[in-house]
């Protein structure tokens, strides 16, 4: 149980296994194919993706989630996700009858569980996730995950940019054996799917829809994720029914004396 817990919180606090499945074709359902981009038009789309970005103090949400992992057990879960931009990631997640099953904080430097079904609690520096989620993603890339934003190296000097009359592709090759993406952007400069991977036969697909305007921001409401890594094949699905920008959060945290620490 406690292995699912901290997976429930992994995945939905955007601490994603990257991927390594094949590459998607840059061809659009009705056959077109994407076109390379000069580099004005380039710097053009660049521009307009982090214009496009949203951007916040505070995010606050709530969200039904369903979660399959290896395609036998499911959960119907709730997650409370509340962030402090470039500080702070808080969810909570509960299950049946609104009992909060566990409880994670991420911030810049450090990682925190607490697994409540079973009295236990886990604490480290968060570079200890990075076998998990490779280390070419930092907080800053977790926090855009979540909240459907375009990751950093995806407008960085070596992303390649490619068209289509559905919208833009961003994509980049691993460089040094580190991450590689291909995301597909909406004529809205938002991503509509995204595809990270590595060299450690490790694989995220994300998939964001439901984009409604909140307090003049927009934000993806349905949010699909299919994650392969090893043993483990996690299918999550998303559901937001309220999401807030720029109120006040809290992040509490305590650790009762007789949780158990776990390594």
């Amino acid at each position: 149980m406690l292995n699912k817990i901290c997976l429930f919180m992994v995945v939905l606090s955007g601490s994603f296994t990257l991927s390594c499945a094949s590459r998607k074709a840059l061809v659009s359902p009705t056959g077109e194919t994407a076109k390379i981009v000069s580099r004005a038009e380039r710097t053009h789309i660049i521009n307009e993706v982090v214009q496009h970005r949203t951007y916040y103090t505070t995010f606050s949400g709530r969200a039904k989630s369903r979660i399959t992992m290896n395609g036998k057990e499911t959960y119907d879960v709730t997650a409370n996700v509340r962030i402090e931009r470039d500080k702070a990631i808080w969810i909570s997640i509960t299950a049946l009858m609104g009992i909060e099953a566990g409880r994670v904080l991420i911030t810049p430097d450090s990682v925190k569980m607490i697994n409540r079904l079973r009295s236990e609690y886990f604490t480290a520096p968060l570079d200890s996730v990075y076998s998990f989620t490779g280390s070419d993603l930092d907080f800053s890339s977790f926090q855009a995950l979540l909240t459907g934003n375009v990751i950093d190296q995806a407008v960085s000097r070596d992303a390649e940019v490619s068209a289509m009359e559905a919208g833009n592709i961003l994509s980049s090759d691993a460089l040094d054996g580190g991450l590689s993406y291909w995301i597909a952007l909406n004529t809205g400069y938002r991503p509509v799917t995204v595809l990270l991977e590595n060299t450690e036969a490790q694989r995220l697909e994300a998939a964001y829809a439901g984009y409604q305007a909140v307090n003049g921001r927009l934000f993806p409401f349905e949010t699909a994720l299919s994650i392969r890594a090893g043993r483990w094949d996690i299918q999550a699905s998303m559901n937001y029914n309220r999401v807030a920008y720029d109120e006040a959060v809290e992040f509490p945290f305590g650790i009762p004396a007789s949780y158990k620490e776990i390594q």
